[in-house]
């Protein structure tokens, strides 16, 4: 069963407050909140933030039901514990045709050829090559974006926010600790349905790059007209 959780972090908490500076530390939260033996082939764990003065707001998408009881405990609230429901029937209830509100936390990147021909991951910097790195995925991501109402000619995709990640990351493998620098751009606006079944699993297994990171979940919510 593909699950959608939502949860709000408590920053009065040291672990809520660790947790929202720390994109590490919230990866290996929310993938402990699901066992070891996780099988990802359909669909894998996602996870975003959203930020509003001092509301912050996890969701996770994955492909069986979280535990959220230590994280609720020890980054939450008693008395607002995380909710989580079926995804299925909303995936399955996608339409072509369908326009939804959507928002997308992503890492646009580009490979510039290096030495040796082997191509090196460079983050786009400008909102212009930001957006440009989305309208480019609309086709595989099974949509097209819309005009959000009153917005000037060619303005399809909203930048709401922009941030540069840095924190450590131990790999496990390498026995090693490194520096892990990532810039993060949450997307809001309109689209269409184009491909159900690219958009089914635009959903379950994310956009992009940095996805253990807090990246490339893609949310949809009702239009205005539906």
């Amino acid at each position: 069963m593909t699950s959608f959780t939502r949860m709000f972090i408590n920053p009065s908490k040291r672990q809520g407050r660790k947790l929202l500076l720390n994109p590490q530390a919230m990866h290996a939260a929310v993938r402990g909140a699901f066992p070891p033996d996780l099988n990802t082939s359909e669909g894998r764990v996602l996870w975003r933030i959203d930020s509003d003065r001092d509301v912050h707001t996890l969701y996770i998408v994955g492909p069986e039901v979280p535990d959220m009881t230590a994280l609720n405990e020890q980054a939450g609230w008693h008395t607002r514990p995380a909710q989580t429901a079926d995804y299925q029937p909303f995936i399955d209830g996608l339409r072509i045709g369908q326009e939804w509100r959507f928002r997308l936390a992503a890492n646009p990147v580009r490979s510039v050829k290096g030495k040796a021909d082997r191509g090196v991951v460079k983050p786009h910097v400008s909102v212009a090559h930001q957006t440009e790195w989305l309208l480019d995925r609309a086709e595989r991501m099974g949509v097209e974006f819309l005009a959000p109402e009153g917005a000037e000619a060619g303005e399809l995709i909203t930048v709401s926010s922009r941030s540069s990640l840095e924190f450590d990351r131990f790999d496990r493998v390498r026995e090693q600790r490194g520096r892990v620098n990532l810039r993060r751009v949450q997307f809001d606006g309109m689209l269409r349905v184009t491909d159900r079944d690219a958009l089914s699993e635009t959903l379950v297994k994310g956009i992009g790059r940095g996805k253990a990171y807090g990246m490339g979940l893609l949310t949809l919510t009702k239009a205005q007209s539906q």
